[in-house]
């Protein structure tokens, strides 16, 4: 498989014309044509582009995302210093030449007049030059778009041009975005959901009071997520995995009348990850009560994500990804103030 260093910004180059089914039919027929093969029974009928209301993925993508346990919960990580959005479609294939030559020739038992003469001269034409490339050694590759099953969080347009291309095996033309485990590294990165901390504060946080630390722990340990998006079809076998390890929890006081505000965590593993910050030189401390109100105490947990070219998270070596943070609803901190009378 070839490597790209910028797959969201790659279109469709140098194709041969003989190899590829977009053109003079371009994404009308083309759309059909894919649609046609394998779209649910709920997409049937003639889709004339991929925009607007046209279902999404109406070729449907043969990727599979496997999330950690620890992963099912929780909200798409927020990403620091970089993102690694995944792309808006890309080719796979999906189809040998005997099964693109069947798809056709049903498409054609469903279509008439000038829509069905069209298509029926591409497809004579696709059989008289090289019979749809039978006898040698590839694939039918299509384009496919982000399933909206699972939910990605897709920022980039989609660059590809909707078709079929005939790409023998590990060549696929030069700047066709195809699967590849970089690639797919950017659709793991994207299904990854981090679980939000469940912060336990000592004093609770209703009983805070002035010039008294607050220390703080997890109500329990947090496990690292990992996402792996494989492709196993007709014989292409490729895959990527991400792994995102909380690495530090930062607490915030909610208010400027605490010293300090602000203290960062270091966690350590332990049946997973915790915290404990009784023995630390940082623990928020209120100098001011809340005075009939609350004060919002959050808490945010820094995760380190990586990513490996295989179905292994843990696999070495490990390529570095942006951070995610993920944070909790704040906790209403009330803070009272102890009087006391000092007598000799």
């Amino acid at each position: 498989m070839a490597r790209h260093d910028d797959p969201g910004r790659e279109g469709i180059h140098a194709v041969p014309a003989s190899s590829r089914l977009i053109g003079r039919a371009a994404a009308g027929v083309a759309a059909i044509v894919l649609m046609a093969a394998t779209a649910p029974a709920a997409h049937a009928g003639i889709d004339w582009g991929w925009g607007g209301s046209s279902p999404v993925g109406a070729i449907e993508s043969h990727v599979d995302i496997k999330v950690s346990s620890s992963g099912q919960d929780g909200k798409h990580l927020t990403s620091v210093g970089g993102s690694w959005d995944p792309p808006a479609c890309w080719y796979e294939p999906q189809y040998s030449p005997d099964e693109f030559d069947a798809t056709y020739q049903r498409l054609l038992s469903q279509l008439s007049g000038s829509v069905g003469a069209s298509v029926k001269a591409d497809y004579d034409k696709l059989k008289a030059d090289q019979d749809f490339h039978r006898g040698q050694d590839g694939l039918w590759w299509a384009m496919v778009k982000t399933q909206k099953a699972w939910d990605l969080p897709v920022t980039a347009p989609c660059t590809q041009q909707p078709g079929v291309v005939w790409v023998p095996t590990g060549k696929p033309p030069a700047g066709m975005l195809t699967v590849t485990p970089l690639m797919l590294s950017r659709l793991a990165y994207g299904a990854t959901k981090l679980p939000p901390p469940g912060v336990k504060l000592s004093p609770d946080p209703g009983r805070q009071t002035v010039n008294l630390p607050t220390f703080v722990t997890f109500s329990q340990p947090i496990q690292p997520v990992s996402v792996t998006a494989s492709l196993d079809y007709h014989g292409v076998h490729v895959a990527a995995s991400t792994l995102a390890v909380p690495v530090s929890l930062r607490i915030d006081a909610g208010t400027s009348d605490a010293s300090p505000a602000v203290c960062t965590y270091p966690l350590t593993a332990s049946g997973g990850y915790q915290v404990d910050s009784s023995a630390s030189g940082c623990n928020i401390t209120y100098q001011r009560s809340s005075r009939g109100g609350t004060y919002p105490l959050t808490a945010q947990v820094t995760w380190r994500v990586t990513w490996t070219p295989s179905s292994n998270p843990y696999a070495q070596p490990a390529n570095p990804l942006p951070d995610g943070v993920t944070g909790g609803a704040p906790q209403n901190v009330i803070v009272r103030e102890i009087q006391t009378i000092v007598t000799q």
